[in-house]
């Protein structure tokens, strides 16, 4: 018959083998999603050389090579959190694998010495308790049914026991050889962020020597730092022109009370796609991120950025980030062309572009392109300067675009 033990063993090992099923599965989710994640970091590292080997034709080091270097390390750095986050998932499936392992071992043993308590209790009582004689003995029809069932019982629980034996051994070899294959992919794992680490090292000793180079040039950067203030304030000007322009044309100063119904429709959309909004270049790189920033180069200056600056290829297409009319275009010395599309009481901002397909009035449709963003001669850097504007609040463009 069944016993308490073994009653116990068996379920203690169904909730183990339901918890390791439940776990594997979320590791298993866990682990995809940190492979996608590693996947897109290795893809915007490579688009990094591809933008790193285009200033490299020119022998002159840049503050937006430093820049794109700074970004490779920080997507470095991205990786190899992922791959640690990785590291510490395949040791804590190492460890439930183990004490799986124990436990199906403990109950190997259990149930074998069970089985061999019934085979021995059979062995000793076999001429006693023969089968027909055992039936025949009975003292009515009742009790002869009842000894003839129990003998079934007794023999199906044996060829049971048997069968959950060789189950349980087969489940064993199965979990030893699926530990086995967890060690060696984290051992792959442990490979590639030595990897990683040594090319982050060497990363790093190239941008030291290039903030060394650069460090050289103080008075130009902080001359291009003044320049870049201009542009900003001129920008200001501009957007502000365009938010008194709009107030003028009703009593209330919010611009939102001035919109149309299909205006606030627009507005409303925009909201609604915080975080959805496409990317203004087909590919590229935040190089420069919004608000207060420390310089690249010179560590003891500050400067304020009131929007983004992606890096991308030559030849690279600004698009509009969502529907909406062309406010202006505004040429800006040092700074090329820029679009102002409003979308209801949102303005985008693009900044250095040359080429320009659009002009104020157009009703402009999502990534329609807007211009080619402008590449520096000197140094092949191709630089788009993006701005949100909610009337005249500044936003953080990045919270606005999608993830990619």
């Amino acid at each position: 018959m069944i016993t308490r033990s073994h009653k116990r063993s068996c379920i203690i090992t169904v909730v183990i083998l339901f918890l390791t099923v439940y776990i594997q599965y979320t590791h298993a989710q866990t682990k995809e999603e940190l492979e996608k994640q590693k996947g897109k970091t290795k893809e915007e590292i490579d688009y990094t050389n591809r933008l790193l080997e285009e200033t490299r034709q020119k022998k002159q080091t840049s503050l937006n090579r430093v820049k794109i270097l700074n970004k490779r390390i920080q997507l470095r750095n991205q990786l190899l959190s992922s791959i640690n986050q990785e590291i510490s998932l395949y040791n804590e499936e190492i460890i439930n694998k183990r004490k799986l392992i124990v436990e199906l071992e403990n109950d190997v043993d259990i149930v074998k010495k069970q089985y061999e308590m019934l085979i021995k209790f059979a062995f000793w009582n076999k001429n006693k308790y023969d089968r027909l004689m055992f039936i025949l003995s009975a003292d009515n029809f009742n009790m002869a049914y009842k000894r003839m069932k129990y003998i079934q019982q007794y023999t199906r629980h044996r060829k049971e026991q048997a069968l959950l034996i060789q189950t349980m051994r087969e489940e064993l070899k199965l979990e030893i050889k699926e530990l086995e294959e967890i060690v060696i992919q984290k051992e792959e794992i442990a490979r590639q962020k030595i990897d990683e680490n040594r090319a982050l090292e060497q990363e790093r000793r190239a941008k030291d020597q290039m903030v060394l180079e650069l460090s050289g040039q103080e008075k130009e950067l902080k001359k291009k730092i003044a320049e870049n203030q201009k542009i900003a304030r001129r920008l200001e000007r501009e957007i502000a022109d365009i938010i008194a322009a709009e107030a003028r044309k009703g009593r209330s100063r919010n611009l939102y009370d001035q919109l149309t119904p299909e205006e606030k429709l627009i507005s409303d959309n925009f909201l609604g796609n915080k975080g959805k909004l496409p990317w203004p270049t087909e590919r590229g790189v935040v190089t420069s991120r919004f608000g207060r920033q420390q310089h690249a180069v010179l560590k003891q200056v500050t400067v304020q950025n009131d929007g983004i600056d992606i890096s991308t290829v030559q030849g690279a297409e600004a698009r509009a980030l969502f529907e909406g009319v062309v406010s202006k275009v505004v040429a800006i010395l040092g700074a090329n062309y820029t679009v102002i599309i409003r979308h209801g009481n949102f303005l985008t901002v693009y900044q250095n572009l040359i080429n320009v397909r659009v002009k104020p009035g157009d009703m402009v449709k999502v990534k329609q392109v807007l211009g080619t963003v402008f590449t520096e001669e000197e140094t092949n850097s191709t630089l788009l300067h993006i701005e949100i504007w909610k009337e005249l609040n500044k936003q953080n463009p990045e919270d606005w675009l999608s993830s990619k």
